[in-house]
């Protein structure tokens, strides 16, 4: 029996700026199962980043929810007050953040910054048990103990990322969302962090999100992925399925962009023009004025998020019929 995690439904978030208001995240829905991996990708700007900050809450003081539902292990997290909202972020949700340097303070040390965030949602533990639950995570992401009490310059990237998952997992949150986790690191050290993620979460039966403009990275850590463009979501399906059948025509073209290893030499290809303003976004499909596809169907009206085949959604009035990539 399957345990829904995470639901999210319609969910339309807008940033308010001098030019008006920036249409980030628009009608999306997806679900995530207990101990199930999701992938976002996209281009940059797609509003992959942006769902996660919805998520968890902790949007700049210029975004707005307008619309929808995130309800997490039946809680609605859209309908909380700040005092929930503690509750749920890190408990709940905890997020491993882009830039590990940036989400460490520079003037403390790594260990007693997990040790804050670890008292500041369980009252009732010391510093003594605190510590000790830190050196425990350590030990669980591949770091030495020792260097708890190192300062976020005196780590390599690969350490202070590692410090970032230990934080994230600091007070056993049902959902994690890693945001780029490998972000200018080597492919070296990308593999391993991966790799240890991958470990974590099976260890712990825990969901995770998992959010890259890198499809290759998203393929190897989702159990399924969902391809954002322009604020929507384009397609959502299990990742062999994503890539092996896409249906929708800007999965076709990430995935023609893409060199493979394995198959045989093909020449690849590129997708032109850009993502559009989202100030201003196109009427109908957002993708029709790149899409080689596109109709006078495609220019007028948004096509819905539905299911096209079993448990394989897309937002596409023409999908396409693909049986290999």
């Amino acid at each position: 029996m399957t345990i829904k995690m995470l639901s999210v439904k319609d969910l339309t978030m807008h940033y308010t700026t001098s030019r008006g208001e920036v249409s980030a995240v628009n009608n999306v829905s997806f679900e995530i199962e207990k101990g199930q991996s999701l992938g976002l990708v996209g281009e940059s700007g797609c509003g992959k980043t942006s769902i996660a900050f919805s998520l968890i809450r902790l949007l700049p003081d210029n975004a707005q929810i307008k619309n929808g539902e995130i309800i997490l292990d039946n809680e609605n997290i859209t309908a909380m007050n700040k005092k929930q909202l503690l509750q749920v972020r890190w408990k709940g949700i905890s997020m491993v953040f882009q830039a590990a340097m940036n989400a460490l303070n520079p003037i403390f040390s790594v260990g007693d910054q997990i040790v804050e965030a670890i008292q500041a949602h369980n009252s009732d533990i010391n510093i003594k048990n605190a510590r000790v639950k830190v050196a425990e995570l350590f030990t669980l992401v591949g770091l030495d103990p020792q260097l708890m009490d190192r300062y976020p310059h005196e780590l390599s990237g690969g350490m202070r990322q590692r410090a970032v998952i230990a934080m994230a997992l600091s007070c056993n949150p049902k959902l994690i969302i890693a945001d780029e986790p490998t972000t200018a690191l080597d492919v070296i050290v990308q593999d391993r962090i991966l790799n240890q993620l991958k470990e974590i979460q099976k260890r712990l039966d825990m969901s995770m999100i998992y959010i890259s403009h890198d499809i290759a990275v998203i393929a190897e850590v989702s159990d399924r992925i969902g391809v954002m463009y322009a604020g929507r979501m384009a397609e959502l399906a299990d990742a062999k399925t994503v890539f092996n059948a896409p249906i929708h025509p800007y999965t076709y073209a990430l995935l023609g962009a893409f060199p493979s290893i394995k198959g045989k030499k093909r020449v690849l290809t590129t997708l032109p023009g850009e993502p559009p303003d989202l100030l201003n976004p196109p009427s109908g499909c957002r993708f029709h004025p790149r899409c080689p596809r596109a109709t006078s169907q495609c220019q007028q009206e948004a096509p819905p998020f539905v299911e096209h085949k079993p448990d394989h959604f897309a937002a596409c009035w023409h999908p396409m019929e693909v049986k290999n990539v």
